[in-house]
This record gives structure tokens, sequence and C-alpha cells, in this order.
């Protein structure tokens, strides 16, 4: 990676960027930080969710601003990793040798999918329980394994919805 040409029109302070970072990154630790403070106030428990996000909206200081901001940073980072992933495909960046770090690339999508869904479904309002259902039905038409990715997502929710 240190040997790797940089066009000299982005040397300096920038090649950095350009090695090290993204604009993905960059929303990713906004994610970070913003949860971090959203953690400090919302009450992860079925019956207090939705009241933990009313006091976050109109009653904390700048809750609403911080919850914003972490929602869509969220989903930018979402639509910039589905764009950067569309454009090294179309380029052909997957093949030799570069396979193991295309499989790593679609595990880390599907990881920041899944915490995209289920950052939506924590708020545990109307639209959280509706995606849920949608997310339920699609996860139950996959071949084979459809019912045991149901009853592992509906079960550990509804599990964590009793307690």
């Amino acid at each position: 990676m240190m040997r790797h040409p940089v066009p000299r029109a982005i040397e300096g302070p920038l090649g950095w960027w350009y090695v090290f970072g993204s604009a993905s990154l960059t929303l990713f630790l906004i994610q970070i930080l913003t949860g971090i403070g959203l953690a400090l106030v919302y009450v992860p428990a079925a019956d207090k969710a939705y009241e933990s996000l009313l006091f976050l909206n109109y009653e904390q200081p700048l809750g609403w601003f911080l919850r914003s901001l972490h929602y869509y940073a969220g989903s930018g980072m979402v639509v910039l990793l589905l764009v950067h992933m569309t454009q090294v495909f179309l380029h052909g960046a997957y093949k030799y040798p570069r396979e193991l770090t295309w499989v790593l690339g679609i595990f880390l999508l599907i990881c920041t999918m899944g915490m995209f869904f289920t950052g939506q479904i924590l708020r545990w309002d109307p639209d959280a329980y509706w995606g849920l259902a949608v997310g339920g039905s699609m996860a139950g038409r996959v071949p084979v394994i459809g019912p045991w990715i149901v009853h592992l997502l509906l079960g550990a929710i509804l599990l964590a919805a009793i307690r």
C-alpha cells in the first residue's frame, strides 16, 4: 500500500485522504460519535423506546439535531457504499488479485445494511413495525433456510420486546 502510486495532483495532506480515507469513512465516524450521544439518552426497551425518542426530539437540547445527523449519515453511508460497490463491479476491480478484498467488501456491505435495518427497528414506532413485517416477509422467501432466518430475525426481536 505504501508503494501505491498516488497522482501528483493530490500529494500532500490530501494524499492521505486518497489512500486512507473516504466520505463513507467520515460518515462512519459521524455514526459512531452521534450513536454514542444517542445511547446516553435512548432507552432500548419496547415500552420506553418511543417515549425516549420523543424526549430526544422535543426536550433534550439539540437532541433532534443529533438524531437527524445520525439518520442522514447512516443513509448517506449506505448510498455511498452501494455506489462504491457498483463502481468496483463495473470496473472489474474484484478480479485477480483482489478476490478476497471483494468478498470482504460484500461482507461489510451486508453488515452495514443489517445495521441500517436494525437501526430503523430500534425506534419501535409504526414505521419500525411495518419495516420488520416487510423484512420478515422477504426473509421468509429465501429457499430452504427462509423459516430459520425469520425465526432468527423475529424471534430475537420479539424476545427482546417481551423482556
